[in-house]
């Protein structure tokens, strides 16, 4: 990710966990979060 965010620094980028230990909810949430922060930079 890091080598992606120097190329493209204004990419959005999430890590999100697929492991037993993560829960759903906190998957659903950095996604929500992602596209709330995708879409408030496509308004600037």
């Amino acid at each position: 990710m890091k080598n992606i965010k120097e190329k493209y620094p204004n990419s959005n980028i999430v890590a999100i966990d697929y492991d037993p230990s993560a829960t759903k909810v906190n998957q659903e949430n950095r996604i929500k979060l992602m596209l709330a922060i995708a879409k408030e930079n496509l308004n600037k």
